[in-house]
């Protein structure tokens, strides 16, 4: 059994001023919004942050996510607003109105529609706190592992990551369970117990019941050791995430779009450093990671696509896409009608689109006769208009060709008429 020194079982302890070194560390913000469920973790965290409010000056708000998934959670409503009334902490309550999808997992879509919640909740350079601790990340990790992740989920949950309009911290994951137990007795904190919680159909709760019960009996320090393991898995993806924009950064131009991957220079590199740019690449611009099927197709269905196709991969909100010798992220496109016609009552104010994910700018007065109507249209063919600084008109086909721009964003680019008259292609002036 591995045994800890008395100097390494006090950093173990759970204490406001362990707690407090830890958060300092992490962040100079005092704006903190508490995750609080009413369970005996986050309820530790709160009763923590309300001692550093006292202390140190720190603003803090808790909020309350109701899934509407369990009867009981309506009681839990009432004790959170007790508790966070004794403490002198503002709470938010936050329902959800929760759609279970064929095929999509419960946790997910219930995880999902929280952080969604945080992120709406969160104020500028105010901080989330989650109470994640040492026996949360093992089994992160366990459960990363068991689905065949690489490195990127093997590092398991980050202590910081930017979040909403602030950053995510999970001040706790360096302590275990059992330290938070001890310090609830200790300061007589009343939580509420889930029953969700012993429910083992959900993978995190059988794994946290049934399997790792049984590994602590033969190594009681599991939690601590899977824990360290998945440190080292962060260190290493922080190398190879600064490989990887090195790699990149020699790709991409400056003035390159960030959403755009060159392919020639990126087949330079070996297939390894592929992967791992590519995978980056994805990362960087925000969208969900994808699996190693899906980072497979990328390159055997749409990087060793011919110039002449028109090649998509796709996965939850993303769709990577060629067009010739330029690699392409983007969201999914949206339904759009290229037979509509929009009536711009006012031109001199911007104007939405339904189908598509920006405003069309105002025009200006001296763009249009205010006593001819003005419309949007799109793409239907044979159009041509009037290059201002060429001098000359143009066919539509030709200057979308010379511009290179991408065939699926053709029947989406808005076309300002006056009457009959194409006076505007926008975006491509």
């Amino acid at each position: 059994m591995e045994s800890l020194t008395h100097n390494q079982h006090r950093s173990s302890c759970l204490s406001y001023r362990a707690f407090i070194k830890q958060l300092q560390a992490l962040t100079r913000s005092k704006k903190i919004l508490i995750a609080y469920s009413g369970g005996l973790d986050s309820h530790a965290l709160l009763h923590l942050a309300s001692q550093a409010s006292q202390a140190n000056n720190f603003q803090v708000r808790a909020i309350h996510i109701h899934h509407g998934l369990q009867e009981v959670a309506n009681e839990w409503i009432p004790h959170c607003q007790h508790v966070c009334d004794e403490l002198n902490i503002p709470l938010i309550i936050q329902y959800l109105n929760l759609t279970l999808k064929k095929g999509k997992s419960l946790e997910e879509i219930a995880r999902n529609a929280r952080y969604a919640a945080f992120v709406e909740s969160l104020e500028k350079d105010e901080i989330l706190l989650t109470a994640h601790h040492q026996n949360d990340q093992a089994e992160t990790l366990l459960l990363q592992l068991f689905r065949g992740a690489g490195v990127q989920g093997l590092a398991a949950m980050p202590s910081i990551v930017d979040f909403g309009l602030g950053q995510h911290i999970r001040p706790l994951l360096d302590f275990s369970r059992k330290s938070l137990e001890t310090y609830a007795k200790e300061n007589k904190l009343d939580f509420i117990e889930d029953p969700s919680n012993q429910d083992t159909v959900f993978d995190r709760n059988f794994l946290r019941n049934k399997i790792l019960p049984e590994l602590r009996k033969r190594w009681p320090s599991i939690d601590k050791t899977i824990s360290r393991s998945a440190s080292i898995q962060a260190e290493t993806k922080q190398l190879l995430d600064e490989y990887a924009e090195q790699d990149l950064l020699s790709i991409q131009s400056d003035s390159s779009s960030s959403k755009k991957l060159n392919i020639s220079k990126l087949q330079i590199f070996s297939m390894a450093r592929q992967k791992l740019v590519v995978r980056y690449w994805i990362l960087s611009n925000g969208f969900k990671p994808p699996s190693e099927k899906k980072l497979k197709h990328i390159f055997t269905d749409v990087i060793d696509a011919g110039e002449d196709t028109q090649p998509l991969v796709e996965w939850r909100g993303v769709e990577v896409r060629r067009y010739k010798d330029e690699l392409y992220i983007m969201k999914p496109l949206q339904d759009h009608n290229n037979n509509q016609v929009i009536e711009w009552g006012d031109p001199q104010s911007s104007l939405n689109i339904k189908s598509l994910d920006y405003p069309l700018p105002a025009l200006s007065a001296s763009q249009y006769d205010k006593n001819i109507p003005v419309t949007v249209r799109f793409r239907q063919g044979g159009e041509k208009f009037y290059h201002p600084k060429r001098g000359i008109k143009l066919s539509l086909k030709n200057y979308l060709n010379e511009s290179n721009v991408p065939p699926w964003l053709r029947s989406r680019i808005p076309l300002v008429y006056s009457g009959e008259t194409l006076i505007k292609v926008v975006g491509l002036e």
